[in-house]
């Protein structure tokens, strides 16, 4: 518990000095390397670890100094879709170990460096009741499940992410804090009319989990960094605690039957200057974000470039 309390004491001493880097997508990276259509991304950390390992270790080299487990989607609700809830526990214990892994293997060569491993917590994809079939405790026996799992794996600090519901955003958040003395990140997604699919606006969100002790909220996904940066200068008016914010590289277009993020590297630079001077604490990227990005935004906060 001591290691614990002391790294999330670095962690908060280190975003009150300077905004840290986030990695970017795992999913887009994954496409790359042909995960096939409607496979399960997480699986791969059992079948595929040295890719995994390799896109973890990309982007550690581009910048990033806090890397996302692959476990977005290892919650056992989520991996029932794929008869994967067994696996629970392999999955989720494999994506610590292969980014420790990455981490050790950069460090060979970068030993002046200090990095972190943040766990990727994401929805259900299902609804929760009266709307849905899923009920309260079944959604907090699964968060509770998954983030027991990655505290005893040593992960430095959880993030929940890309949540459009509140109710479910919070029920991940109690599992979290009674489960785990771990930093915890709670980050929602918005839309361009700056509010949840649900109606959740950036104050409501706000206020509602820092009530329930997140130590730091966000917005990532949904929209690109134009959008996200009127998302966190909302939240900015009302937060107690660290921001964090991992936009899309744009809204995607259908090119040639290929997604495309309009977003390039310098885009994504120039807002995360935006957001260093708004006061954001956690800068990184989701969908669409490459490397490339992320070395753009790492070049750009940490003034080794200028565009």
């Amino acid at each position: 518990m001591k290691e614990t309390l002391d790294i999330k004491e670095e962690i908060k001493k280190r975003l009150k000095q300077e905004p840290l880097i986030l990695d970017g997508a795992m999913g887009t990276m994954l496409l790359r390397y042909n995960l096939p259509s409607g496979a399960c991304p997480e699986e791969w950390n059992l079948s595929n670890p040295e890719i995994i390992k390799d896109i973890h270790q990309q982007y550690l080299r581009a910048g990033a100094e806090v890397i996302l487990t692959n476990t977005f989607g290892a919650n056992r609700i989520k991996l029932n879709n794929f008869q994967l809830g067994d696996s629970v526990e392999k999955i989720n214990i494999s994506a610590v170990k292969l980014a420790k892994e990455a981490i050790q293997q950069v460090l060979a060569s970068e030993k002046n460096k200090r990095f972190f491993v943040a766990a990727s917590l994401g929805p259900t994809g299902k609804l929760l009741e009266p709307y849905g079939e899923l009920k309260k405790e079944e959604v907090y026996d699964n968060y509770q499940e998954q983030i027991s799992i990655l505290d005893q794996a040593k992960v430095d600090l959880l993030i929940l992410e890309t949540f459009f519901d509140l109710e479910e955003i919070k029920l991940a958040l109690q599992a979290a804090k009674e489960n785990s003395d771990l930093m915890v990140i709670a980050s929602m997604t918005f839309t361009q009319n700056i509010k949840t699919i649900y109606g959740i606006s950036p104050e409501r969100a706000v206020k509602e989990l820092e009530a329930e002790g997140a130590d730091g909220v966000g917005a990532n996904c949904g929209a690109g960094p134009e959008v996200l940066y009127s998302v966190l200068k909302e939240m900015k008016k009302f937060s107690n605690s660290f921001l964090l914010v991992e936009p899309n590289a744009g809204m995607p277009e259908v090119i040639a039957g290929k997604i495309n993020y309009p977003a390039n590297p310098e885009t994504m630079a120039f807002y995360s200057q935006k957001f260093k001077q708004l006061g954001v604490n956690l800068i990184g990227g989701c969908c669409g974000t490459t490397p490339l990005h992320i070395k753009a935004i790492s070049d750009k906060i940490k003034n080794k470039r200028i565009f």
